[in-house]
């Protein structure tokens, strides 16, 4: 706009110099002819060109005085023009100069009328078309403004609606999980539920680990971990220095570069459970003020993670630990159903349910099955000697002996007062019989301390199988029955065949 206006006024000064020169010249060297009278009158009129263009490029100021320049230049050229008129009669005749008189005279005077209007209009026009261009520029300025912050609220609003998007969706998983979670009572199925669904809720969790509590160890133990992949190789069983924190400290965590973290010293955790991540969130499993497990989820990347990923591992965590307490207590309920108080053993009722369904299998497939049933040698007179708490103490001792001598698939129970049965589901009554020797001689060499006196005990046993002896339920009770009567009948302190 600079660069417009210098040219703009050096064109307007020049050629007003330059008109003007020309215009005087032709005056003074030349009687006024027609031809004259229209050149003067052609460079007159662009004496307002000039005066527009001293306008553009000197603002109203030098519009006026261009005006004013003009109008002087025309009333010279006009008092010049008429001098030359008087003087030229023997060019031309009375009655030209006359008619040129009249002619030329009053078109000078209105050429001085025209540079005033030309300036009246120019300066009008010019005002008013600077306040309608600044009334434009404020509407320009009114509706930039408003456009961008339209703009704004709608990327605003955008984010929030994605946002919302992300929630309400994870708000449905969620519900779906704690819908999961609530159907079942089974502990692993609930760790499973928590394990498979934490990678769907929490963005870029490359592995999730789940970690519980053991109560006799006091300490975490590995229960589950899964990958993108599947499952997740963890070496470190026992957590590592994040999950001890966390334990400790009864609080989540967020880690968002290992490496960085002036929290913890990574040399501390043995170079073969170090695991391959950048930055992790964990948080503690809390149930009635005690914390039950770890929830933890990684990344390979640094500051993968956001204060809402780990309010959301909070959430689940919570979930998770009802649950995982729910199940505890179901199966605490259970035990007490199925097992004996003082022992720990199952109660008669659940062996006798277990025995019909393991006979009626072990005849479909045509598998041995064996029953052993003991009997504690002269029990009533440990009681009416030592009393009924150093018989309870007995009876424990020796229920514990007999689980101790089970392997998996066998299954032990207080049958009823000092009676005690072993299930021994694919295998013949040789077995049995070898088995129910072993733990007759433990029992046997077992030293209990009652009322600060050593003393021992001694079993009889009875041995039955199927399908040699029975084959049915109440048929083996009573051939291992027999032949627990048998022994006893004999002495004691022995194992009899049905």
């Amino acid at each position: 706009m600079k660069k417009e206006k210098l040219v703009s006024g050096i064109l307007a000064i020049a050629g007003f110099l330059l008109i003007s020169s020309l215009i005087i010249s032709a005056c003074h060297r030349y009687p006024v002819q027609y031809w004259v009278y229209g050149l003067i009158s052609s460079l007159i009129i662009l004496l307002n060109v000039l005066i527009l263009l001293a306008w553009v490029a000197f603002g109203e100021w030098g519009l006026w005085i261009f005006v004013a320049l003009s109008s002087i230049l025309t009333l010279f050229v006009s008092l010049v023009t008429n001098t030359n008129i008087t003087t030229s009669v023997e060019v031309i005749s009375a009655s030209r100069i006359a008619a040129a008189g009249n002619i030329h005279t009053p078109n000078m005077n209105m050429q001085i009328l025209i540079f005033f209007v030309v300036g009246l209009f120019v300066s009008i026009f010019k005002n008013s078309m600077v306040s309608y261009a600044l009334s434009i520029d404020r509407q320009i300025d009114t509706l930039e403004e408003e456009k961008n912050a339209l703009e704004a609220e709608h990327s605003s609003m955008k984010g929030t609606n994605e946002a919302l998007k992300e929630k309400v969706v994870r708000y449905a998983i969620l519900k779906d999980l704690t819908g999961k979670l609530s159907s079942t009572l089974s502990l692993d199925s609930v760790v499973n539920i928590v394990i498979d669904n934490v990678s769907d809720l929490v963005e870029k969790a490359d592995a999730s680990i789940l970690f519980l509590v053991d109560e006799d160890a006091h300490e975490l133990a590995l229960k589950a971990a899964r990958g993108n992949e599947g499952a997740v190789s963890v070496k470190s069983k026992k957590g590592d220095i994040f999950d001890i924190w966390v334990l400790k400290q009864r609080q989540p965590l967020m880690v968002s570069d290992a490496d960085k973290d002036f929290r913890f010293n990574l040399d501390l955790i043995p170079v073969e459970f170090r695991r391959d991540f950048k930055s992790l969130i964990a948080a503690p499993l809390i149930s009635e003020k005690k914390v039950i497990g770890i929830l933890r989820v990684e990344s390979s990347e640094a500051e993968a993670y956001i204060s809402d990923d780990l309010r959301l591992l909070t959430i689940i965590s919570d979930l998770a630990a009802i649950a995982l307490e729910n199940a505890k207590l179901y199966h605490r309920i259970e035990e007490l159903a199925i097992s004996d108080g003082l022992t720990g053993l199952y109660c008669q009722r659940y062996f006798k349910d277990r025995l019909a369904e393991d006979i009626v299998k072990a005849v479909r497939i045509k598998q041995p099955l064996s029953l052993l049933m003991f009997d504690i040698d002269g029990f009533k007179g440990y009681n009416d000697k030592y009393g009924h708490i150093a018989g309870d103490i007995v009876l424990k001792s020796i229920g514990g002996l007999l689980k101790g001598s089970l392997e998996i698939g066998d299954i032990a129970a207080r049958y009823g007062g000092e009676e005690f049965v072993i299930l021994l589901f694919g295998k013949d009554k040789a077995v049995a019989q070898k088995l129910g020797e072993e733990i007759r001689k433990k029992i046997e060499t077992e030293k209990f301390i009652l009322r600060q006196v050593e003393t021992h005990v001694t079993v009889s046993i009875g041995c039955a199988a199927v399908p040699e002896d029975a084959v049915s339920r109440d048929e083996i009770i009573r051939s291992a029955d027999a032949a627990l009567y048998e022994a006893k009948k004999s002495g004691g302190n022995k194992i009899c065949l049905a």
